[in-house]
């Protein structure tokens, strides 16, 4: 066989095989439900939230938010007395 001979075999072949993928790609499409061939990407890895330290309160602090609750409150019931 010349090298033009061989040339042509091998166009031939490719253009066999270019056929061959372009039906294999329609084949995947219509089992995945695309319209068109993708290009795939990696995907990201899930980065976790950065989880804020919740505030917790000393027992003084909890009696001392209750002793101004109580002060608040004990003003309002007096204001409300005095104008009935």
């Amino acid at each position: 066989m010349s090298s033009s001979g061989v040339l042509d075999a091998l166009r031939n072949e490719e253009r066999s095989l270019k056929s061959q993928l372009v039906a294999i790609q329609r084949a995947i499409e219509a089992i995945e439900g695309t319209a068109a061939p993708t290009a795939r990407r990696g995907s990201k890895k899930a980065v976790k939230a950065v989880s804020r330290r919740k505030r917790t309160m000393t027992e003084e602090q909890r009696q001392a938010v209750a002793e101004r609750m109580r002060q608040y409150w004990a003003a309002r019931r007096a204001e409300k007395a005095e104008r009935n």
